[in-house]
């Protein structure tokens, strides 16, 4: 299947290359192929480009890794090191934890429409369903079965929520749309470069993806989810915070007004980035080579 844009898929990474592997198999089955994966990894202590070495050589599109060094929990600086090094007209951004069904990329192909962000939302699987999740499982593409009845209809309620949210936010009843999940996210990248990507001021667990989804929404682009089946798995892993406080809770309320009152663009995001270090790049994998 091609499309008449390129694709570029970014993953962030933090010391689980075990789960990046199986990210990496489930974009080789696709229908629809990335063009370019661009691993952003946030400080790892552990060889990350070894740990997917075995799946590197059978994939067939190229694999760079972007470092940053390790200070902290800094997820929209990664994600915005991705962006950076992507060269991709629309980005699908995945997570380290999250697997997804051969017709995922498809489903991005096919409902992309200008200013506008696409979001999904995945079946959690406890650590049983985790462990039944094979190599062979991703490469045939049945990954559904490992989502029970009652996590299907999850989906698929989330999916009538996200579009009643929608279509209040068309009627200004509602301030946004569908909220944004970054783990499963597409957008086109003129859009998240418009907005200079993600606000890197925020720093540790929690609310970057969430300032992102309402600075597009006020920018006029709009949330829609379109992905009623359960297409995508979050593999279980202890948590990585304690409790449920946000670290950034104080910050994104104050940011969550600015938004409203106009400021859609993050001062350092994308371009004028925090941080005098510069991530470090590797490429991975070249097909052919």
């Amino acid at each position: 299947m091609n499309s008449p844009f390129r694709i570029s898929a970014v993953v962030p990474s933090y010391n689980r290359p075990d789960f990046l592997r199986r990210v990496l198999l489930a974009f080789s089955a696709q229908t629809r192929l990335v063009d370019e994966l661009i691993i952003t990894d946030d400080g790892s202590n552990v060889d990350i480009a070894s740990g997917v070495a075995d799946v590197l050589p059978g994939l067939p599109f190229p694999v760079t890794l972007v470092s940053q060094p390790d200070e902290g929990f800094r997820a929209a600086k990664c994600r915005n090191n991705g962006i950076r090094e992507a060269s991709g007209d629309y980005l699908i951004f995945g997570d380290q934890d999250i697997v997804f069904a051969p017709s995922y990329v498809a489903m991005f192909v096919s409902h992309a429409r200008p200013r506008e962000f696409l979001v999904g939302y995945p079946v959690r699987l406890d650590g049983a369903a985790t462990t039944q999740l094979t190599d062979q499982i991703i490469r045939d593409g049945t990954i559904g079965g490992l989502a029970s009845r009652t996590e299907r209809r999850a989906v698929r309620k989330q999916y009538r929520k996200d579009t009643w949210y929608r279509f209040l936010h068309a009627l200004r009843l509602r301030r946004i749309g569908p909220k944004l999940r970054s783990g499963v996210f597409g957008a086109w990248r003129a859009d998240l470069l418009a907005l200079n990507g993600f606000d890197e001021e925020y720093r540790g667990w929690g609310n970057e993806d969430d300032n992102l989804g309402i600075r597009m929404h006020r920018a006029g682009i709009r949330g829609r989810n379109v992905f009623h089946e359960a297409l995508t798995v979050h593999m279980y892993h202890p948590p990585h915070r304690e409790g449920e406080e946000r670290s950034n809770a104080e910050y994104h309320e104050r940011q969550r007004r600015a938004v409203h009152r106009g400021a859609v663009r993050a001062e350092h995001g994308v371009v004028n980035p925090l941080g005098a270090v510069l991530p470090t790049r590797t490429v991975l994998h070249e097909p052919g080579r």
